[in-house]
């Protein structure tokens, strides 16, 4: 298995070389993605083994090298979370979301971690600046049900018509229904 780290850590350099403008891009693209793919199959080999501590640490080491990667920062945080390291899985999200100010779904990880722990409070400030940057309809989900869970149905209202709006969800225009004859309007 170490030959498998040693190949990931190999292809990485290959790829951080290449983003120096060092090496033809389409076959460290190519020598990524096959490395990326077993990974990622060694990750679920070692998952149904249940050996969280490999993957948590292997985890460590992709987030350390794309710390711009959503599916990898929210993996790791999820794995800390299965072995409850709350306090570590948090870190992981504001990390994530403070190395990436400008995506406009980096604060899901952490807004969503408050949701699981019922702290609904801290999500509205999370998320509400995130919405001027089209985020996904998660966070506008997290949010309304936030703002319905602290009884500001207005807001949940508003959120969960500005979902209806971009998407058009069935899901979403339930929830909106369901929101506003709670606050007693047809």
């Amino acid at each position: 298995m170490k030959r498998g780290i040693v190949a990931f850590v190999a292809g990485c350099a290959l790829v951080a070389a290449s983003n120096a403008g060092q090496v033809d891009t389409k076959r460290t693209t190519a020598i990524w993605d096959s490395a990326s793919n077993r990974l990622d199959a060694q990750y679920d080999i070692w998952f149904k083994q249940g050996d969280f501590p490999r993957v948590i640490e292997t985890l460590r080491l992709t987030v350390g090298l794309f710390p711009s990667d959503f599916d990898y920062a929210t993996s790791l945080g999820w794995m800390l979370e299965n072995v409850k390291l709350y306090d570590e899985a948090l870190a992981v999200y504001i990390k994530f979301r403070k190395d990436n100010p400008m995506d406009a779904d980096s604060t899901f990880p952490e807004a969503s971690f408050y949701y699981r722990q019922k702290l609904y409070a801290k999500v509205p400030p999370l998320i509400e600046p995130s919405l001027k940057g089209k985020p996904h309809a998660n966070s506008f989900r997290i949010l309304a049900h936030s703002y319905d869970r602290l009884n500001l149905l207005e807001d949940s209202k508003r959120v969960w018509q500005a979902l209806v709006d971009l998407t058009k969800d069935p899901a979403a225009v339930r929830n909106l229904e369901r929101v506003t004859k709670k606050m007693g309007r047809p």
